[in-house]
């Protein structure tokens, strides 16, 4: 038999570690049918039964204010896993139990993993988790997921649990009376309504239907009558409470959840303050949170873009120029191999995809560094500080998240709106995300500095950030006063503690970044090489070209090349290197990079007679800005929802990437010549 597994928990309480400790490398991703949520599957290890471990997306509640939890919520109720290990914080054990008292509902077997008890037992806290057991009526078990200690008991505990067939009563959350109602309201619906919802959970139905759950009310059609028979339930609950419905719910879950927790944790010892808390109103302070923050972006893009490529750069150029390519020559002369083929391999292949490979260290570095600061929970308390600036520009402190993940791919970072509950912030936040530089854009910008600002190489791509963060906000303000208007949401975000990164998630999330990239030079890169070097091998008639200037490419080339004349580009190899860029931005220098391959002298030579310093820095803020790869495109399309918003962003990210790129060359050129 095979086992279904739900890992459910909040956001920032460990759930992805824990999830790779309990399944090691057994991972499937993919999305959900029907979003783009991300979906993670894995085998349970260490059991001789076959479980599936579902890494359901963080959520607060079964709530649908988000479409992560909707996701989660129509997981556990269509699918009906065999288990749920409820991952709870334990730092933060009132709220994050919150969720549990509504997954109590499910009727379904749960295991707890009480996570980060090694937090919690130096500041003096002690969890019986036996009374905790007897309080809300399923095992827990002590873990620390990021110290992988707990991980064989909380297994052993699922194995013993999941095979369990007569299921324990959770106790009742409500008090007598509020219980009465309920199941007055349910002896009415099976009476009156059989038909209603037969496959939900009764407690879980009856709750949300008298909360009016959004979800739940577009099921009913409408039932006159049977909300007319809620509208009752609910004025008992509000007369009995003296709370409106959803405040006397959440009020009664809480003071369960409070009583049990009065009874089953002590405190052995006082603390000073904790390290964690002096290090916070350093990092949180109203003033320094900045500065801090834009100092350690200075500090990561120098160490990635300068020091690295100063080491690294040079050397690998001349393994592929000296060494590979001559090698490969020599080998295939020595088969006898036409020149045409030697061409093909050397100018077309090795050139494309070696011109982007060359940059590889230094985005290994550039993922890492980003990947502690996510792990850390750093990024965590950046964005609750953006949140006081975000709101003054039509955003709020979560749309800082997706951009953050934007840094390393666009289309993850554009995915990610989707927890942002607010549908106009949702929106703004996917339009605007594409314009803060994402890592397949690096090598354009290393390239550009290397040739034309040598001194001054940190300086140019830290500029980059800078300019795309202004161009978020003010577009963030104009939009979201014209294109985008509507009401601002409530800012809720989890504060995880901080905490050291666990090499092993840092390494894993280092390696799926950067295999993406490796794996999109050796696939659209690689076949994009190939067509790129016949198209500038060939004229239009089919005759070998003496000079790429009489190739089919410049053909075309120059026929748009003209539209760029204003921003300082306006030759047909440029024109065509952004036109290959919409498949992947990595193919604005692999093109490049076959285009000039013929060219005398290295490439960086070649770059440098076709762009002067104020036309490279002009054509990097036109790639900085201007529409994202055809992935994120279409991604951007399926979170906007529809056409009418999707061809306005698009419209939008060229036209102020057009705009923004002309004033610098204009006012540079002047200033310069």
């Amino acid at each position: 038999m095979k086992y279904k597994i739900a890992l459910v928990g909040n956001p920032n309480s460990g759930k992805t570690t824990l999830f790779n400790c309990l399944t090691g490398s057994n991972l499937y991703v993919g999305n959900w049918p029907g979003v783009t949520v991300e979906k993670k599957e894995g085998d349970l290890r260490g059991t001789s039964k076959d479980m599936t471990l579902v890494d359901l997306p963080g959520i607060y509640s079964l709530a649908p204010y988000s479409m992560d939890e909707i996701v989660s919520r129509n997981f556990l109720l269509d699918e009906r896993p065999d288990l749920i290990i409820n991952i709870i914080d334990a730092s933060n054990i009132e709220r994050n139990l919150y969720l549990s008292t509504q997954l109590m509902e499910l009727n379904c077997p749960m295991v707890g993993a009480l996570n980060m008890m090694d937090v919690v037992k130096k500041t003096g806290v002690e969890i019986d988790v036996r009374e905790m057991e007897k309080i809300f009526g399923y095992p827990f078990i002590e873990i620390s997921a990021q110290k992988e200690t707990g991980i064989d008991e909380l297994i052993k505990e699922v194995e013993k649990t999941v095979d369990i067939k007569r299921l324990k009563e959770f106790p009742q959350i409500f008090p007598p009376d509020i219980t009465t109602i309920f199941n007055e309201f349910d002896a009415l619906i099976q009476n009156k309504y059989p038909e209603l919802l037969p496959d939900y959970p009764r407690l879980f139905r009856v709750i949300k239907l008298i909360e009016k759950d959004e979800e739940v009310l577009l099921k009913i059609d409408k039932n006159i009558e049977l909300l007319a028979d809620i509208g009752i339930a609910r004025k008992k609950i509000e007369m009995l409470s003296n709370h409106d419905v959803d405040s006397a719910i959440a009020d009664y879950r809480y003071r369960f959840i409070t009583d049990g927790i009065n009874k089953a944790t002590k405190k052995t010892k006082e603390q000073n303050i904790p390290f964690q808390e002096r290090l916070d109103r350093v990092l949180m302070n109203r003033y320094a949170a900045l500065p801090i923050f834009f100092f350690f972006m200075f500090v990561i893009y120098y160490v990635s873009i300068t020091l690295v490529g100063e080491i690294t750069i040079g050397g690998i150029e001349w393994f592929i120029n000296d060494v590979l390519m001559v090698t490969v020559a020599a080998g295939l002369g020595s088969l006898g191999a036409a020149d045409w083929i030697i061409a093909l391999i050397n100018d077309g292949i090795i050139t494309g995809v070696g011109a982007v490979l060359t940059f590889v260290p230094q985005l290994v570095v550039l993922f890492i560094f980003i990947s502690i600061l996510e792990d850390s929970g750093y990024m965590a308390r950046v964005a609750f500080i953006m949140d006081r600036i975000f709101r003054h520009f039509g955003l709020s402190g979560k749309s800082f998240i997706p951009m953050v993940v934007g840094l390393g791919c666009s289309v993850p970072g554009v995915m990610a709106t989707r927890t942002l509950e607010n549908e106009r912030e949702r929106k703004l936040t996917a339009v605007l995300t594409p314009f803060i530089s994402c890592g397949a854009k690096m090598p354009i910008y290393v390239l550009m500095a290397s040739v034309f600002f040598v001194e001054y190489q940190t300086l140019l791509v830290f500029s980059l950030y800078l300019v795309s963060l202004t161009v978020v906000f003010a577009s963030g303000f104009v939009l979201s006063k014209t294109w985008f208007k509507g009401a601002d949401s409530g800012y809720l975000l989890e504060i995880p503690p901080l905490r050291l990164p666990k090499l092993k998630n840092t390494a894993t999330q280092v390696w799926q970044r950067t295999k993406e990239f490796i794996v999109r030079a050796g696939t659209i890169i690689f076949a994009a090489s190939v067509v790129l070097w016949f198209l500038q091998s060939f004229t239009p008639g089919l005759q070998m070209a003496q000079t790429p200037d009489e190739s089919i490419l410049a053909v075309f080339g120059k026929i748009i090349a003209p539209i760029f004349i204003p921003l300082g580009f306006g030759n047909w190899v440029a024109s065509v290197a952004l036109l290959t860029g919409i498949a992947a931005k990595e193919m604005i220098i692999s093109t490049m990079s076959v285009l000039l391959s013929g060219q005398e002298g290295s490439f960086t030579d070649a770059v440098s007679l076709i762009f002067t310093p104020v036309s490279a820095y002009s054509f990097v803020i036109f790639v900085l800005l201007a529409s994202p790869c055809m992935a994120a495109i279409a991604t951007m399309k399926k979170e906007l929802g529809n056409w009418r918003d999707f061809l306005f962003a698009l419209a939008y990210q060229i036209g102020l990437a057009y705009t923004i790129a002309l004033i610098v060359y204009q006012v540079g050129s002047r200033i310069f010549s």
